[in-house]
């Protein structure tokens, strides 16, 4: 991976400057105000409506300017953090590597292949980092589940199932509501959670095929997605996105997000408000303990979950910039294979055909 253009002097903050403070501030926030030690953040948000919540999220004193070229122009902002939406993400990174400043951006990388490698470009151009901030693997349960697999216990995998449930209802004027701004729909915005850990857990994904359903009550793009995708280790792979169940916040609803592994000789899985999972078959672990109470038992993994994949995300970021060893897992160049997947599961729906990986990247249209 590229490394940050220049030194950073270490005996002062790095200034970060954050660029958009809509919804997913709240996620963000909580990761710089940890470290507020080591760095400072300015924000760049043209809605002046939302410099009331950006001060709660970040203090009285956390200055706000406006439209982000302002924050790209200025010499003391080493890096910036990229929250706009996600037709942005590409303009924006390519804008902040020609002025030197390594970049986090939120998780849709972009909205197609040919707009991430666009912004790998621009960045190895100008010598400047790129990192996507994929939460999931940085959250302390979904790297359990991780270190499961990894351990080859549960021996071949042969299924995998991913499951992302919410009610998504924005306001008529939302950006979320529009396939250009949000780069399709469900499956390219939310269901790349799914696609992104599937790769990180289980290796790459050779075909897809895929189903969807639009409810124009809620946007343009589609509200539920599946898509089927056989892995390149053999494995198939179930992948659904459902934003229209009103249940996943409900006592004894239904999960927010289910990650779900089958091996000849185990299981695991995680659920979200739950945790991760294990079961053995034969009882023989050499790393799970158990302490059976009937057949058909699993193991719940003990973890640290004090702090978010955001959090942590940040921090390794951070890292990163001040020189430091780091753990960074979600760079552009493998990001950017999440976004091919999503974008082969939309051909996969106009075709009505099996999608083969890779594609040929084509311009947003």
């Amino acid at each position: 991976m590229i490394k940050n253009k220049g030194e950073m002097d270490m005996s002062k903050k790095l200034k970060i400057g954050i660029l958009g403070g809509g919804g997913i501030l709240a996620a963000h926030a909580p990761g710089f105000m940890r470290l507020k030690d080591i760095c400072e953040v300015v924000v760049a948000e043209t809605n002046p409506d939302r410099h009331a919540h950006i001060r709660r999220l970040l203090g009285d004193d956390v200055e706000i300017a406006g439209d982000y070229t302002e924050i790209l122009e200025r010499e003391d902002v080493d890096a910036v953090d990229i929250i706009l939406p996600h037709h942005l993400h590409a303009p924006a990174t390519i804008a902040a590597a020609k002025a030197g400043k390594p970049v986090l951006t939120e998780k849709v990388m972009a909205r197609n292949v040919y707009e991430c490698d666009q912004m790998i470009e621009a960045c190895s151009r100008a010598g400047v980092s790129l990192t996507v901030c994929h939460d999931r693997r940085y959250n302390k349960d979904w790297q359990a589940l991780k270190k499961v697999v990894d351990s080859g216990e549960l021996g071949e995998i042969l299924f995998w199932k991913l499951e992302h449930n919410q009610n998504v209802v924005f306001p008529e004027k939302s950006w979320v509501r529009y396939r250009e701004f949000i780069g399709g729909g469900a499956i390219m915005s939310c269901l790349t959670h799914q696609i992104d850990s599937l790769r990180w857990y289980g290796g790459e994904i050779e075909s897809v095929t895929s189903m969807s359903k639009v409810e124009k009550s809620r946007m343009e793009g589609e509200s539920i997605g599946a898509i089927i995708a056989r892995m390149q280790s053999g494995a198939l792979a179930l992948l659904s996105i459902n934003w229209y169940t009103q249940s996943h916040q409900a006592p004894d609803g239904l999960w927010y997000e289910f990650n779900h592994v089958t091996g000849t000789k185990g299981e695991a899985y995680f659920m979200s408000g739950k945790g991760t999972y294990v079961k053995i078959h034969d009882n023989q672990s050499k790393l799970f303990e158990y302490d059976m109470k009937g057949e058909g038992s699993f193991v719940k993994l003990e973890t640290d979950s004090t702090i978010t994949g955001h959090q942590q995300c940040i921090e390794e970021w951070v890292k990163s910039l001040r020189g430091e060893d780091a753990a960074i897992v979600t760079d552009g160049t493998d990001s950017r294979k999440t976004v091919e997947v999503a974008e082969a599961a939309y051909r996969s729906e106009a075709t009505g055909m099996v999608v083969k990986i890779p594609i040929e990247p084509q311009p947003w249209t």
